[in-house]
């Protein structure tokens, strides 16, 4: 009887340790599960935020192309007369609160203002047209950009070796392609550490202007 109750004793200790160890392996998988989502999420976040920082020099810049523009009445008298004498600005201006009026943000509004007015703007005024080339060209914004969207994705912990940063052709935005690291939550013993690169892609809003200027 006393060898009995010894048996069941160990056979019962045997049972605690392998659940103990079932426990355990279950506990990484969801662990590493979990954090496969959370790094894919800061990936997805590091792409968007770079997409818009990049964005962000384009509308800078075209700000700037704009007053410049207008201020130079040898680059800006032929716009005025056949714009009934306003402005670039005073079009965007006008188109912006329109936007806003509808319920747009300010932000949002003065970028949809920008695509409208511009797309025709710079169609129809060949000097305007060039004042943005040569403005691009000078500050060289192509790098602007890049150099931008390199920043946050460094600010927010992804890879600057995998991270290409371009503007699309076809839908004129900044596009940014970059990966972040998984590495695995591990014990040693249940599960060996690995690591692993999450891609991911972001996308600026559409700058529909862009088209007129490039080609």
């Amino acid at each position: 009887m006393k060898n009995y109750i010894n048996n069941e004793k160990g056979n019962s200790i045997f049972f605690i340790l392998w659940l103990f160890g079932i426990v355990a392996i279950v506990f990484l998988i969801v662990a590493n599960v979990s954090k496969i989502y959370i790094v894919q999420a800061q990936a997805d976040h590091s792409v968007e935020q770079a997409a818009f920082a990049g964005t962000s020099v384009y509308i800078t810049e075209t700000t700037k192309i704009i007053e410049e523009f207008d201020r130079n009445l040898a680059l800006s008298a032929a716009q005025k007369v056949l714009d009934g004498g306003k402005t670039v600005e005073e079009q965007v201006a006008e188109k912006q609160t329109e936007f806003e009026d509808s319920g747009q943000s300010s932000d949002i509004a003065y970028l949809n203002a920008l695509n409208e007015v511009l797309t025709e703007e710079i169609e129809e005024h060949p000097l305007l047209k060039r004042t943005f080339k040569d403005r691009f060209w000078m500050i060289s914004i192509d790098d602007k950009v890049k150099s931008a969207a390199q920043a946050m994705i460094n600010a927010n912990g992804a890879n600057t070796e995998d991270t290409e940063v371009k503007l699309s052709e076809e839908d004129w935005r900044v596009e940014v392609k970059s990966t972040a690291t998984f590495e695995s939550i591990n014990d040693n013993k249940f599960m060996e550490y690995f690591e692993r690169k999450i891609p991911q892609r972001g996308y600026g809003p559409k700058l529909k202007y862009l088209e007129n200027i490039y080609n």
